[in-house]
């Protein structure tokens, strides 16, 4: 299993990073600051808030945290093996 965010411009001051067929986050620049806005849920099934950062870069990096830290979560009820697997899957492609 390979999950990683692929980055799809809309607009021009606005990213959405989309996993499969899911649409997990946008980031959207405001001026010099951008602004990542997950859509993805925590355990106790709420979003995170949005967050600031000073490059499109810190931004995106910062999703690929989230993106992991929400496998660990929601693969908790896998066979340990599978879930090993996806998680490093996705931290390598980061």
């Amino acid at each position: 299993m390979k999950l990683e965010i692929d980055w799809k411009p809309y607009f021009t001051d606005t990213e959405y990073g989309m996993v499969g067929e899911i649409k997990a986050f946008s980031i959207v620049q405001h001026g010099r600051d951008f602004t990542l806005y997950p859509r993805l849920p925590d355990r106790k099934g709420l979003t995170s808030p949005s967050e600031e950062f000073g490059s499109c870069g810190e931004a995106k990096a910062r999703a690929d945290q989230l993106l992991i830290a929400f496998l660990k979560d929601f693969l908790v009820k896998m066979p340990s093996a599978a879930k090993s697997a996806a998680v490093s899957a996705a931290e390598k492609a980061s």
